[in-house]
């Protein structure tokens, strides 16, 4: 059996995402397991969204898998970080403040 070892992330890799897809993110775990995601697509929000009905935990485990990047794969297969991830994964969903005033 051979284990693979996960492959460092260098500035370089970073500096390309974020050429590709601007929006990239440091997802850092308290055992220091490191993964990165980019902004996800509005499709992609937009099928999350149908997981939530249901299994609302699909909703971010969509949302990871879908923006992952790269970084130690235990962060996308342990459930247990997904539970820490939880809300923090919609601050890949930046927002704009909107105002709405009734005329």
């Amino acid at each position: 059996m051979t284990v693979e070892k996960p492959v460092a992330i260098t500035k370089e890799h970073i500096d390309a995402w974020k050429q590709k897809y601007k929006d990239v993110f440091k997802l850092t775990a308290a055992d220091e397991k490191v993964g990165y995601c980019r902004k996800p697509t509005r499709d992609e929000v937009s099928y999350a969204m149908t997981q939530i009905a249901g299994d609302p935990l699909a909703y971010h485990e969509t949302l990871l898998k879908s923006t992952w990047l790269g970084g130690d794969e235990e962060i996308l297969n342990d459930k247990s970080y997904l539970y820490g991830l939880g809300a923090q994964l919609d601050k890949l969903l930046e927002a704009k403040k909107v105002e709405v005033e009734k005329l």
